[in-house]
């Protein structure tokens, strides 16, 4: 008899933990590059897919941009947290070597916004970059003419997003016809764009900042310095204090992402990395930009 309720308890436990069982969702591992409003937009997109798929998204964030040693660090939280798969926009080449080592481990990648060298990842979900930068330079021509003297206002060295940016704004400015006189990493530093500002601005008609944090810092710089709305600029990425600074004629023209539909592309490709599906080289989805202008109310795509 005893033997008999010990394989009855057995039975009722088993029942009980079946339904648990059978909801136990898989985990992803996003790994932003930072906590800027960039990166909570691309984690919303990525959230709402997770939801869709019955999936959980576990996400670890470096609070400066750059670091891959911070990244390195985050990877392995992600997988101590039991993920089976990785979302990750990649500071620097190391990334791709640990990427490789998870793929032969089971857990496949999809890179963000962002690749680096080799081809450890799944699959890459960005915006056309170098679209992006033809796209500011054909902006600033357009506000200025031929002829004009412009500044390039770089992130970092090393970051392929930016760098293509920066590669695809000097080619459509100098098809345009205009002077690129200054050409400098500055970073997202307030206080470098004031002094450099403050040499340069007085030989300046435009300026382009390649992401969000080097248009913040720009933009708060020119207002330290009482120029503000007095040369045409064209930065990149949105947000409220951006969107309010080209209503009010301090900002001429934002390029903006799509963050939300880059998450939610990177999920459902890991979702089919996940179910076995296989592909010979990584595969790529460029997400094109916005051109965001103050010619309406509230502006115009």
């Amino acid at each position: 008899m005893p033997r008999v309720l010990s394989f009855v308890c057995l039975l009722l436990t088993a029942a009980l933990l079946l339904p648990e069982m059978a909801m136990a969702r898989d985990c992803i591992g996003l790994i932003p590059a930072s906590t800027s409003a960039f990166w909570t937009d691309l984690e919303a997109g990525a959230r709402r897919s997770a939801d869709d798929l019955q999936m959980d998204i576990y996400t670890r964030a470096p609070t400066n941009e750059g670091s891959v040693d911070v990244q390195l660090q985050l990877i392995e939280r992600v997988l101590a947290h039991g993920c089976k798969a990785l979302i990750i926009a990649p500071a620097g080449e190391a990334i791709d070597a640990r990427v490789v080592a998870l793929r032969e481990q089971g857990v496949p990648t999809v890179y963000v916004d962002r690749s680096v060298a080799g081809e450890g990842a799944y699959a890459l979900v960005a915006t056309d970059n170098f679209l992006a930068g033809q796209l500011a330079g054909q902006q600033l021509a357009e506000l200025l003419g031929a002829g004009k003297r412009v500044a390039l206002l770089r992130l970092q060295p090393g970051l392929q997003s930016t760098q293509e940016r920066e590669r695809g704004f000097l080619l459509a400015a100098h098809a345009a016809g205009l002077q690129v006189v200054f050409d400098d990493y500055l970073g997202a530093d307030r206080q470098r764009m004031v002094a450099a500002l403050t040499r340069m601005l007085p030989e300046l008609d435009g300026l382009f900042s390649p992401n969000g944090s080097s248009t913040r810092a720009a933009l708060a710089a020119l207002r330290q310095m009482g120029r503000a709305g007095q040369v045409a600029f064209v930065g990149f990425d949105g947000g409220e204090l951006l969107f309010d600074a080209l209503h009010d004629g301090q900002l001429q023209a934002l390029l903006l992402q799509q963050p939300q539909a880059m998450g939610d592309h990177a999920v459902r490709l890991v979702q089919r990395a996940l179910s076995g599906e296989r592909a010979a080289t990584p595969l790529q989805l460029l997400l094109e930009p916005r051109v965001m202008t103050a010619t309406a109310p509230g502006g115009s795509w």
